[in-house]
């Protein structure tokens, strides 16, 4: 099988989870692409696809982003990836790489026991809802009341860690998927939430490494030969979206976070 075949077929799967998850893309394809790719092309050309599929899902979910909740991820973001393009520069393969199994294990292992302890309310207790009877408000009023308490400052923090492990290890839905299991957020809310703050972080990780001279001839080669699949998974993926309920979507959130860590710490076996 060619390469290239071969990654059109993981990248069609990872644009399926991330139409129905909301995250995923990069949890799916990277354990996979690191076999025929090193890991910096990797997450560039993962970032670049992830991001073309993120853009023509929100355009037709941005009323469901969280407003409060998409601003305190992206201020949090602006705080931790620094930090997180520091470490991409001067970490080896092998540090890398232990860095995204050690975490997708440990965060996935706690999310499912969340799970297992709440499924059987989870349908019915779902937070953040936004509906009709209760829209998303982006008036500056309400924005600046989304900083404010215990609710506000978690999620800066949340978003300064996944604006570390953005650009760092290529995987800025690790700490989202936590926070979401944790508080059950609604599947609608999280995925589009998650989509419009992924769209921020990609472009930033993007532009930084174009600037930075770190983008390889392998990834402008590679990146267009692969936008098909994005479209093929993610039209499917939209598809199956709708009739998935809220306990069986965090169920699948984390499994595939938990699948994605133990393909690649297999390697360290």
């Amino acid at each position: 099988m060619s390469d290239i075949l071969y990654a059109s077929i993981i990248i069609g799967c990872a644009s399926f989870s991330q139409s129905v998850a909301g995250v995923g893309f990069v949890m799916v394809a990277t354990p996979f692409l690191l076999s025929i790719l090193d890991v910096k092309d990797t997450v560039l050309i993962t970032f670049f696809l992830s991001l073309i599929c993120q853009i023509i899902i929100i355009l037709r979910h941005w009323h469901k982003v969280h407003p409060q909740m998409f601003l305190n991820f992206v201020i949090g973001s602006a705080i931790g990836a620094p930090f997180g393009l520091w470490l991409f520069s001067v970490a080896s393969i092998y540090t890398l790489k232990f860095i995204v199994g050690i975490s997708l294990l440990s965060i996935s292992s706690f999310s499912l026991y969340k799970i297992r302890e709440n499924w059987k309310l989870m349908d019915s207790t779902a937070t953040f809802r936004i509906t009709k009877e209760s829209p998303a408000s982006w008036s500056m009023s309400e924005l600046r009341q989304g900083f404010s308490g215990r609710v506000g400052v978690t999620q800066l923090f949340v978003g300064s860690v996944a604006g570390f492990f953005g650009p760092s290890i290529g995987m800025p839905g690790i700490p989202l998927t936590v926070y979401f299991s944790v508080v059950n957020m609604d599947k609608e809310a999280a995925r589009s939430t998650t989509l419009g703050f992924f769209i921020v972080i990609c472009l930033i990780t993007l532009l930084a490494n174009y600037f930075t001279g770190n983008i390889s001839p392998t990834v402008y080669r590679m990146a267009p030969l692969l936008v098909p699949a994005v479209l093929a998974g993610m039209v499917i993926g939209n598809l199956v979206f709708p009739k998935i309920p809220q306990r069986w979507f965090q169920l699948i959130l984390n499994l595939i976070i938990f699948y994605s860590s133990i393909k690649i710490l297999s390697e360290y076996i």
